[in-house]
Parts: structure tokens; sequence; C-alpha cells
């Protein structure tokens, strides 16, 4: 059951991931959207906040391509598993979609400081 729960947040997270893509794909996004990579060197100027969704739009891309992926896995994973296997897959997860989510973040703030 808990690995259902997690798949189902995963999910959601790439649901939320995808929704901010389309958004800056479509010129739909604001600048300091939540849906955005907000923090004080991307939303100093529209410039700067473009550039900075332009760069990180692969990685975020990625990222939600990544929670699809696990969602899935990891929503699959029978009941018969142990609890702790479930856990150290999710774990595992967790810290890649971490690691390239944050990448993705960098790589937004490293571009809008080169357009400020």
């Amino acid at each position: 059951m808990i690995a259902l729960v997690i798949g189902i947040c995963y999910l959601l997270l790439a649901a939320y991931l995808g929704t901010g893509l389309i958004l800056f794909h479509r010129d739909h996004l604001p600048r300091g959207s939540r849906w955005g990579v907000v923090n004080a060197t991307t939303t100093t100027n529209d410039n700067a906040w473009l550039n900075a969704h332009r760069a990180a739009a692969p990685l975020l891309g990625a990222c939600a391509v990544i929670c699809v992926v696990n969602g899935f896995a990891i929503a699959a994973l029978t009941a018969e598993m142990a609890v702790s296997m479930q856990l150290i897959c999710t774990l595992g997860t967790v810290i890649f979609t971490g690691i390239v989510y944050w990448s993705a973040r960098c790589a937004a703030t490293v571009s809008a400081k080169k357009t400020s």
C-alpha cells in the first residue's frame, strides 16, 4: 500500500513539473509564478526569468519524465515485497530526482545571473 501512495506522489510531482513547462512554452508563466523556478536572481527582471527557464527547461523535463517512470515503477511494487525494500527503492529515486531538480535550479540561477 505504501508503494502505491508513493507512486501517486511521484505522478503528482510530474504533473506539477509538466504544468510549469507547458505554461513556460506557451508564454503563460508570469514572473514569480509558483510554477516556475523562483529565487532572488530569477525574478530580477523579465529577461532573467525567461533565460533562467530556458536553461532549466530540459532538466525540468527530464525530472518530470523520471517522476513518471518512477511513479509507475514504485506503484507496481507488489505488497509481497518487504516494506524496507519498497522504501529503499523510493529513497534511491528521491535522491536521484532531487539531484536533477537541484541541477535545474542551479542552471536557472546561473543563466539569470548572466542576464542581469
